[in-house]
């Protein structure tokens, strides 16, 4: 199972966006490095247009190597309904799969930023259970709303950076969104640069069939396929879901 994993990266940026290389040195790229599957995701917002160029681009290229390539947007959560910064539906014809990105703290009335969401938890304005509960609610809303595919990317990233420890995150949260995921054909990523989400995240969301994928999140070709934290957690998290001794069934003598 980890030796196809780690023939993918389905999440590299490009000169699109914010990329330093562009989609062609990056296609190299994933070829010296022995992939199969590569993910094309530049970030978008409601204003831009550049996506058809970008998915005609990427259709280009696929004429010219054996790998899978796929293009995919990154928008983030706009409101803890799900809403994405999306450009409109038109617009993104040739993309195969959204990802739906916590870049910021998605409540009813709009986002906070990470700073404006730190103040308000240490003057007890929100509390971590809120923030929580935010970010299911939002991931589970854009998986319902959004056109194409969509995959959840770097799940509880935004964690971390408002000093929450993500096993304050309860199993039952996880599980909820896991079958929210299957319901609507949704996929996550275990994300090598943000290092998440945690293996008892992974284990829980694989053991309600959600579908589980690596990527570099890379910024720059010489980081894609390049794994280390996404090796650990996958392995971390299949060794909880293999069954004990105690589970194992009886064999009548």
């Amino acid at each position: 199972m980890l030796s196809l994993h780690t023939q993918e990266d389905m999440h590299v940026h490009s000169t699109f966006s914010d990329g330093r290389d562009s989609p062609s040195m990056n296609v190299v790229a994933a070829e010296l490095r022995g992939l199969r599957r590569l993910g094309c995701v530049d970030h978008v917002r409601r204003d831009s247009t550049y996506v058809p160029e970008f998915a005609a681009h990427i259709a280009a290229l696929r004429e010219q190597t054996s790998l899978q390539l796929y293009v995919g947007v990154e928008a983030k959560l706009l409101d803890d309904r799900g809403t994405l910064d999306l450009p409109k539906p038109a617009l993104l014809r040739g993309v195969d799969f959204v990802y739906a990105a916590d870049h910021q703290l998605p409540l009813a009335n709009g986002c906070l930023d990470v700073r404006e969401s730190r103040r308000r938890l240490e003057s007890g304005r929100l509390t971590p259970a809120n923030v929580i509960e935010a970010l299911h609610d939002a991931t589970v809303g854009a998986v319902q709303l959004a056109g194409p595919r969509v995959i959840v990317a770097h799940l509880f990233s935004l964690l971390p950076k408002l000093n929450i420890d993500e096993r304050q995150v309860r199993t039952w949260v996880v599980e909820s969104l896991g079958d929210a995921l299957v319901s609507y054909d949704a996929m996550i990523e275990i994300d090598e640069r943000w290092a998440c989400p945690s293996p008892r995240v992974i284990a829980t969301l694989m053991s309600r069939g959600v579908e589980v994928l690596f990527s570099s999140d890379a910024h720059t070709s010489d980081a894609i396929g390049r794994y280390e934290y996404a090796v650990e957690a996958m392995s971390q998290a299949q060794n909880m879901l293999r069954p004990t001794r105690s589970d194992l069934p009886r064999v009548q003598a």
